[in-house]
């Protein structure tokens, strides 16, 4: 439990209240309720949950450790089914519930569905999409983002792929979604300040029984390297089958989808041995560096999820962790519950350094993490033992 003097309490207390926000009495204590957006029914309920175990691992840290203020976490779930469509209605819910803090949802299209409504209201909120407008402080100003946004994607993993590699001849492979549709106009951008051009953009839909013709049309087009934008592993998974059954092994970076570790029960190891995907250099290793001791003992609480296990360097890439440790952070520091305090201290947040890299924010910039956060991994080094489950060996030159 935390030292607080009985003045501290009674201003936290009444900042907390006067705002209308997350204190309410449960079993005869004082708690913090936070809103929890995940499916938990629906196609997508099973390849969401793990993405929410950071949060878990935080809740679980922060509790253990007095809660916010001295009062636990609870956290109030919503089932939004994964459905943009149900975003709004319970986005109102949680608000007329009191609820001015929120973990979710996650998805581009879920999150700029709540936020549309959320950010007319008195809350703070993280969601979890890479679509680098949800960082746009003037036009979301509730919303922090606490992940890589596709921007900054592009430009790793094209600029590592023509810088690094050496690769001119770049040929884009995108799933058609609203993430593949973003992250290939920002490649496209990245390749243009180079004075190139893809060779071919191929767009593949998620229903496509086989991916051959798409490899086939990018290897005819000339290009020696691709930038892979599939965040789906079964799909990914028949890429690699495709260049195998071509036996075509160009350099291939991409998003951090590729990580999976299922991906590698699923595609032949000769297709993965040139293959790269963005990560955080928290997360990383090398021959003679080891990830630091926060991002050692996050591994050995996500080990025990099992859930986790598959997908654990996405998983650890998700943003509720260091969202709610940073929160507990500012609102110990403000002495204040109330949304509109938390977001003002947020936006003068410089350096604070998270599980997966070091977070700043403005007013205008709610992107939390700078570029130097991000590297490149190598696929196979989940093989190694320090992997961990979420830690990948960084790439030559990254």
């Amino acid at each position: 439990m935390m030292n607080l003097d009985r003045r501290q309490v009674l201003v936290g207390a009444a900042a907390g209240l006067a705002a209308g926000v997350t204190l309410r009495r449960a079993r005869g204590e004082e708690v913090v309720r936070i809103g929890w957006i995940r499916p938990t029914t629906g196609r997508l309920a099973s390849s969401f949950a793990p993405l929410y175990v950071g949060g878990l691992i935080a809740v679980d840290e922060i509790n253990a450790a007095g809660g916010i203020m001295g009062r636990r976490i609870e956290r109030v779930e919503q089932d939004d089914e994964a459905s943009p469509a149900k975003e709004p209605a319970i986005m109102r819910k949680l608000q007329d519930d009191g609820i001015n803090i929120i973990c979710g949802p996650t998805g581009s299209s879920q999150s700029l569905s709540a936020l549309a409504v959320g950010r007319t209201q008195n809350i703070v909120q993280a969601v979890y999409a890479n679509a680098a407008e949800v960082g746009d402080g003037k036009k979301y100003p509730t919303n922090f983002q606490f992940c890589f946004n596709t921007v900054q994607e592009a430009n790793a993993v094209v600029h590592y792929l023509i810088d690094k590699l050496g690769v001119k001849k770049v040929g884009i492979l995108q799933e058609n979604t609203a993430f593949g549709e973003q992250v290939t106009t920002a490649s496209k951008s990245v390749l243009d300040k180079a004075g190139l051009k893809p060779t071919d953009i191929q767009v593949y839909p998620l229903t496509a029984p086989d991916l051959n013709p798409y490899i086939a049309n990018l290897r005819k087009s000339g290009a020696e390297g691709i930038v892979m934008w599939t965040a789906n592993t079964p799909q990914a998974a028949a890429v690699f089958n495709a260049l195998d059954s071509q036996q075509w092994f160009p350099p291939i970076c991409g998003h951090n989808g590729l990580l999976s570790l299922s991906l590698l029960k699923l595609a032949p190891e000769a297709a993965l041995k040139n293959v790269y995907s963005i990560h955080f250099r928290n997360l990383s290793f090398t021959a003679t560096e080891s990830p630091g001791p926060l991002q050692q003992e996050f591994a050995k609480k996500l080990q025990k999820y099992p859930e986790a296990e598959d997908g654990a360097a996405a998983v650890a890439a998700a943003p509720y962790y260091d969202f709610l440790h940073l929160l507990k952070k500012i609102i110990e520091s403000e002495k204040s519950f109330d949304p509109k305090v938390i977001r003002t201290a947020l936006n003068s947040t410089t350096g604070y350094a998270g599980l997966v890299g070091t977070y700043s924010f403005t007013p205008e910039r709610h992107t939390g993490l700078s570029a130097d956060a991000l590297c490149m991994a190598t696929i196979l080094s989940a093989k190694s033992p320090k992997a961990e489950w979420c830690f990948r060996e960084r790439a030559p030159g990254a």
